[in-house]
């Protein structure tokens, strides 16, 4: 490299290193910081507001729903089950229905309940009788409160029918069985 060159490169050099500290220079200000006096009110105030009390809470029952009473439709034991009961009796007992109306369904061939009583009451709802030995009554029957609609069957050990109570539209609903 001839020796211009090299005073050229020097030269160079020593001006970005002049222009780079001259970039981190710290302005500095030289003025004592100034501290404000806290202003406090001169009079304290007239009032001073009470707390307000919590709203007392009113006692909230839950809305009431009368669940229907439906006598037992046999003589026996009721032992809940998750869609109504299954009333264990003896095995030489009669079913009758609970109420009048009209009969829906009378067969064997739903797996699993044996033979079974569907009627629709005169008032809507639709009372299931499962789990029979025998059935004495046929689809479209009307049927009279208190009228034998057939013969208990066996679950397990157990003698007995299974019982329900649905709405109109079929499904479950929660009642109580009553002695009578």
């Amino acid at each position: 490299m001839p020796t211009g060159a090299w005073k050229q490169a020097i030269t160079v050099f020593l001006l970005i290193t002049f222009i780079n500290s001259c970039v981190q220079i710290e302005i500095r200000d030289r003025r004592p910081p100034v501290y404000r006096k806290q202003e406090t009110p001169s009079k304290p105030p007239k009032e001073i507001p009470k707390p307000k009390e919590p709203a007392r809470e009113q006692e909230v029952k839950p809305p009431t729903v009368e669940v229907p009473k439906v006598p037992m439709p046999v003589k026996g034991a009721p032992i809940r089950s998750h869609r109504g009961y299954f009333i264990k009796s003896s095995c030489d007992e009669f079913f009758r229905a609970v109420e009048r109306g009209r009969v829906l369904y009378a067969g064997d061939d739903l797996k699993g309940y044996g033979w079974v009583v569907m009627v629709e009451q005169e008032d809507g709802y639709i009372t299931v009788y499962t789990r029979a030995e025998r059935v004495f009554v046929k689809k479209g029957e009307s049927v009279k409160k208190g009228q034998v609609l057939g013969k208990v069957g066996k679950q397990g050990q157990d003698c007995g029918i299974g019982f329900e109570l649905r709405l109109k539209d079929g499904s479950p609903t929660n009642f109580e069985l009553v002695k009578e």
